[in-house]
């Protein structure tokens, strides 16, 4: 039936119903009659009306209230001021645009493939260090389109480091110094005649451009690169900065042990850009003999990266993410608050940003 009779035939019918209705007093209740006239055409095409209703007052509900945005992922990386970060950024959006938000643990790796899906599982990375990163950058940005970054959050610096007392007393200024025997001698831990330097947590990039830098430096064969849990070394370097001991180790910046300790950065050559390439770390088997890094790092920054589906199922989220700047004073004072004062990210999280409103409604563009 074409639209137009459908319409007047619906228009009829419920013409018949109506007014062949009658109200009993005292009933509270109306009494249809059907029309004497009422055919079986007629009652088809009253059947195929009521069926359009549901769909109808369906429709008439979405135009009226918009749909509240999705549930929000944040993926949540395992050093101290990235749960700040995590749970800043939870608190924020519950607290503003109403959004459910969930953390799930993970790392670069994870959060990207997740991300790429584009299902929900995870939709924002917080705390993504570039250039360390950029094979990730390369397939997920670049080419498959389906991750989007913000611009820098705060500037970052990856090097070797060691302490100031280890400086001074033994001349170690320099990752050249890395090879004089005395100084191999003193990071010797087991007496295997091999000094140790660690080179990062499993699963960062940094710990694999770490030992492509130590080859190239040419100390790499002196050395055993160790490799464990932030929190294995983090006790160390407290432990030997106290003894007075000398400790070297891939570091990075900002960081609260430079709040603890007197550290330094050992010297290196500005960044060379033709000595500086990286394989792709994740997909290369001989990532190591297809890389070189005889320089120091280039300019490192950190950026949030996050699923485009948020550009339209939370586009709030968004907005939030592109307007944030956190600079690398807040940084460390959210990694010392954690790392130090071993405060609980959820809680000193919900303090902070209860304590500083303006800081939030700019990140907000209010």
């Amino acid at each position: 039936m074409k639209a137009k009779a459908f319409w007047q035939a619906s228009q009829s019918c419920y013409a018949q119903w109506f007014w062949t209705g009658s109200y009993r007093a005292g009933r509270e209740r109306i009494n249809w009659k059907a029309p004497q006239e009422s055919t079986p055409s007629t009652r088809r095409t009253m059947m195929k009306l009521l069926k359009t209703l549901p769909i109808v007052a369906a429709l008439s509900a979405g135009t009226m209230a918009p749909a509240a945005e999705d549930k929000v992922v944040i993926g949540q990386p395992n050093w101290g001021y990235a749960k700040v970060i995590a749970n800043v950024l939870k608190i924020i959006a519950e607290d503003n645009f109403g959004i459910e938000v969930e953390m799930v643990p993970g790392n670069h790796a994870v959060f990207f493939k997740a991300m790429d899906q584009g299902a929900g599982e995870v939709d924002i990375h917080p705390d993504l260090w570039l250039p360390n990163n950029q094979g990730l950058v390369n397939e997920y940005v670049n080419d498959r389109g389906t991750v989007a970054l913000t611009s820098p959050t705060f500037p970052a610096q990856d090097g070797f480091c060691t302490t100031k007392h280890a400086m001074d007393t033994y001349d170690l200024k320099s990752v050249y110094d890395l090879t004089r025997p005395e100084i191999v001698e003193l990071t010797d831990r087991d007496g295997d005649g091999k000094g140790e330097i660690w080179m990062g947590a499993p699963g960062w990039k940094s710990t694999k451009i770490h030992q492509i830098r130590a080859r190239d430096y040419g100390f790499s064969d002196l050395y055993e690169a160790t490799s464990s849990e932030e929190t294995v070394i983090l006790s160390q370097i407290d432990s030997d900065a106290k003894a007075g001991n000398v400790v070297v180790w891939g570091c990075y910046t900002p960081h609260h042990i430079f709040g603890m300790h007197e550290l330094v950065v050992l010297e290196e050559p500005a960044h060379d850009p033709a000595k500086w390439s990286i394989a792709d770390l994740e997909n290369d088997a001989n990532w190591l003999e297809n890389s070189m890094a005889g320089t120091s790092f280039p300019a490192t920054t950190s950026q949030i990266a996050y699923s485009k589906r948020l550009e339209t199922a939370a586009p709030n989220m968004v907005d939030l993410l592109n307007g944030i700047d956190f600079g690398a004073q807040l940084i460390n004072d959210w990694s010392f608050a954690v790392g130090v004062d071993e405060r609980d990210p959820a809680k000193y999280a919900r303090e902070w940003v209860k304590a500083n409103p303006d800081v939030v409604a700019s990140w907000l563009g209010q």
